[in-house]
């Protein structure tokens, strides 16, 4: 009984002495550093897997491209190559038109059976935004007003600025009121922002050797503003 109860005893301590042996701080420092070593490495991994995903998936579809070109040409097709894109603007496309006679029209489409949106006389300066090649010749889109739009044919109209050309738009270089009369003494009509582009109908010089510009708003008020104020186009 007393070697049992000894042998239970040893039994006990030896169980107690290897609950209390704890590894070296050598051995927790490797493993940290390993650790620390795999994450670093997985961190460097990532953005690659990603980057190759995206050329895979570039790849594909370049393939898918190849692919559809060969069954074409392969079925009698004809490849075409599209023209390189360039930024420069069509040196044919005037940016001004100059009219060359009296009565040019302007008309709401690109050709003369549409309706006459304005008319103008001799050397009157129009803007222009827009070509179109219709079968008796090229049409220009031009800005009647701010507000108006129509097409002149080309064969009505310069690109050659006449010596007395009569402007199209008056342009506000500020906030500026549109009076009743050709003088700051007149009631102002409208006042209209920096950057207005206005009809220009006719100049006039008051007696204090002012010229004002007799124009029409985007609301279709007609006034005078000071030209010091404004800049003819």
């Amino acid at each position: 009984m007393k070697k049992k109860f000894l042998a239970t005893i040893g039994v006990v301590l030896g169980l107690s002495l290897l609950l209390t042996i704890t590894l070296p701080s050598s051995t927790k420092a490797d493993s940290n550093l390993l650790l620390a070593s795999v994450e670093w490495v997985q961190a460097q991994l990532n953005p690659l897997k990603t980057k190759v995903t995206a050329l895979e998936k570039q790849v594909a579809e370049q393939d898918a491209v190849i692919k559809q070109l060969q069954k074409a040409v392969a079925e009698g097709g004809t490849v075409v190559t599209p023209p390189p894109t360039t930024d420069k603007p069509d040196a044919s496309f005037p940016t001004t038109v100059y009219t060359t006679s009296n009565n040019v029209k302007v008309h709401s489409g690109a050709t003369r059976d549409y309706k006459v949106l304005a008319t103008f006389g001799a050397n009157k300066g129009l803007t222009a935004i827009d070509q179109h090649k219709a079968a008796d010749g090229i049409w220009y889109r031009v800005e009647v007003s701010s507000s108006v739009k129509g097409w002149i044919f080309s064969g009505d109209v310069t690109t050659t600025k006449p010596s007395n050309v009569v402007p199209s738009q008056v342009v506000t270089k500020q906030a500026v009121n549109v009076r009743k009369g050709a003088t700051t003494n007149y009631a102002s009509l409208e006042l209209v922002a920096k950057g207005t582009s206005l009809k220009y109908l006719d100049s006039f010089k008051n007696a204090n050797g002012e010229i004002w510009y007799n124009v029409q708003t985007a609301k279709g008020t007609k006034g005078w503003v000071l030209s010091t104020l404004t800049e003819v186009k």
